[in-house]
C-alpha cells in the first residue's frame, strides 16, 4: 500500500521540485499540495496523509502553533524542511516531537532518505541539522554531573544521530534486547521520557560532544 503524502510549501520553484522528487519514489502516493498556509489545517484534517511535508521558513513562524496542533490532532507523521538552523528553532521542532527535519541545503539521496524513514515512523536529521544537534553551539562546558556509562553514551549519540534500536544493535555489535535496557536506563537516568527529549538534552548541554573529546 502506498504512503500517500500531503506536501505544504508555499513558494513554487521549491513545491515543484519536492512534489516532482515525491512522485517519482516508488511506493508513495502525492495525494495533496498545499500553496496556502490557511488550507493547512482543515486539508491535513481533511485527507489524513500518513505523512505530511511542510516548508517552514523564518517568515513562517506563524505555522509552528498549526504544526503542533496538527501533530498533538492527526495520526499524520510529519518531515519539516527549515531553512532556519538556530538552536530554538531546531529545539521547538524536537520538543513537538517531529520526527524528521531538512534543510534547504540537502542532498536529493537525504531527502529521499528522510521521506523514507519518517514515513515509517523512524527519526531522520539531515547533516546539517546533525552537526547542530550533536555538537551544539559554542559554550561554556556543562558541569552537571551525570553517571552514564561510556557504552551509554555511545547509545545516546547514536539515538541523536535517528538511528533506530536495529540499527544501533547492528552497528554496537549487541542484541536489540541489550540496546533496549540501554535506551531505558539512559532515560532513568536522565529523568526523560522519550527519545526526543534525548536530542533535545544533547543539543542543550554538549553531553555528546563532551563525552567525544573526552575519549
Amino acid at each position: 500500500m502506498a504512503t500517500t503524502v500531503l506536501l505544504a510549501d508555499f513558494q513554487y520553484l521549491t513545491r515543484q521540485g519536492m512534489a516532482s522528487l515525491i512522485k517519482a519514489m516508488p511506493g508513495f502516493d502525492l495525494v495533496k499540495v498545499v500553496d496556502s498556509s490557511n488550507q493547512l489545517t482543515e486539508t491535513v484534517e481533511g485527507t489524513q496523509p500518513k505523512l505530511v511535508v511542510i516548508d517552514i521558513s523564518d517568515k513562517d513562524r506563524e505555522l509552528i502553533p498549526k504544526l503542533k496542533q496538527l501533530k498533538e490532532n492527526t495520526s499524520s507523521s510529519f518531515l519539516v524542511i527549515s531553512n532556519s538552523q538556530t538552536k530554538e528553532s531546531i529545539q521547538q521542532l524536537l520538543s513537538m516531537g517531529i520526527k524528521g527535519i531538512l534543510t534547504k541545503n540537502c542532498s536529493e539521496e537525504e531527502i529521499i532518505n528522510g521521506l523514507r524513514a519518517v514515513s515509517q515512523g523512524n527519526r531522520f536529521f539531515c547533516n546539517n541539522i546533525l552537526d547542530l544537534v550533536v555538537e551544539g553551539p559554542d559554550k561554556e562546558e556543562n558541569c552537571d554531573p551525570t553517571n552514564l556509562t561510556p557504552r551509554e553514551y555511545e547509545v545516546l549519540e547514536l539515538i541523536t544521530r535517528g538511528k533506530t534500536t536495529a540499527q544501533i544493535a547492528e552497528e554496537l555489535h549487541l542484541s536489540i534486547h541489550t540496546i533496549n535496557s540501554h535506551r531505558k536506563n539512559i532515560l532513568r537516568k536522565l529523568n526523560m521520557n522519550s527519545p526526543a527529549e534525548l536530542i533535545v538534552y544533547a543539543l542543550e548541554s554538549g553531553i555528546v560532544k563532551s563525552q567525544a573529546e573526552a575519549s
